[in-house]
This record gives C-alpha cells, sequence and structure tokens, in this order.
C-alpha cells in the first residue's frame, strides 16, 4: 500500500486557525501520513483543486466539511475521504490497520 496522503484545509473561522491545524499535521506524519498543508483558504472549491491536484486520499477541514464532500462528489471524487480535524488521526490509523 502507498503511503496516505492528506490534504489540511485551514478552511473556516479564523478562530480554527493554524495552531490546531499544526498540532493535527504533527500528529499525521508522526502515524506515518504525509499530509499537503493548504495554509487558510476561504473557497471550498480551492480546497478541492488542492486535493484533486494532490491525489490525495483525504482532505481534512475545521468547518464547512459537508460543502467539500459535495463538490468532491460532483467531480466524480466521491471516494476521497472528507474528515473533520479532530477525526484525522483516528481516520488515519484506521486505514493504516
Amino acid at each position: 500500500m502507498s503511503r496516505l496522503r492528506v490534504v489540511l484545509a485551514e478552511l473556516g473561522s479564523p478562530g480554527s486557525g493554524p495552531a490546531g491545524v499544526h498540532a493535527v499535521a504533527r500528529e499525521l506524519r508522526d502515524a506515518g501520513v504525509e499530509v499537503i498543508h493548504t495554509g487558510p483558504v476561504a473557497d471550498p472549491g480551492l480546497v478541492v483543486a488542492a486535493v484533486l491536484q494532490e491525489d490525495a486520499d483525504a482532505v481534512a477541514v475545521a468547518e464547512r466539511a459537508d460543502e467539500v464532500a459535495a463538490l468532491l462528489a460532483a467531480a466524480d471524487a466521491d471516494d476521497i475521504a472528507v474528515v473533520t480535524l479532530e477525526t484525522a488521526l483516528s481516520w488515519a490509523e484506521a486505514e493504516l490497520g
């Protein structure tokens, strides 16, 4: 199995900010996941574009997960998991076995 790739997107309110995203990124990296961090992004469409370009297995967002999932489905990419920052590590651990 190839290495899992997860896009972390700071999508949502400024309060969901980088501290939480950076903590999740470290946890995922420690678990052996390749992490692509977008930085702050205001538009879910830009997040989806990054996910598709990076050929990611999942995208983790603090907010607006339903919008991201709908856009991925519209792009015929509903096989890409959409998880919250809070559940990203448990999703990755389950995928890694």
